[in-house]
């Protein structure tokens, strides 16, 4: 999940090159092709090409995956930087 979330990241940020996405998440090229065809397949990504250039898109789908992944993401950093309610117990004994 961290590689898909690495590079949506990536292409949230508007067209870019597959190569950019590699150097930018630091995944290895054979990681990245078949985590792109993945994407894709899910529709999460879509390519272009433009003469002898390949670019990648985030779709609207892969805009509401990667916020729904931040959320989740937030929500359990969130909740390990909170105090366990025992640990606050404890505390107010002492």
């Amino acid at each position: 999940m961290e590689v898909f979330m690495d590079i949506m990241r990536v292409a949230a940020a508007g067209k870019i090159r597959r190569t950019h996405i590699m150097y930018r998440a630091n995944l290895a090229w054979t990681v990245l092709k078949e985590a792109l065809q993945v994407l894709e397949e899910k529709g999460i990504l879509r390519t272009e090409s433009k003469g002898h250039e390949t670019y990648i898109f985030l779709t609207e789908h892969g805009f509401r995956t990667l916020r729904q992944f931040s959320e989740i993401e937030n929500a359990f950093s969130i909740a390990a930087e909170e105090p366990r309610e025992e640990a606050i117990h404890a505390r107010s004994i002492a």
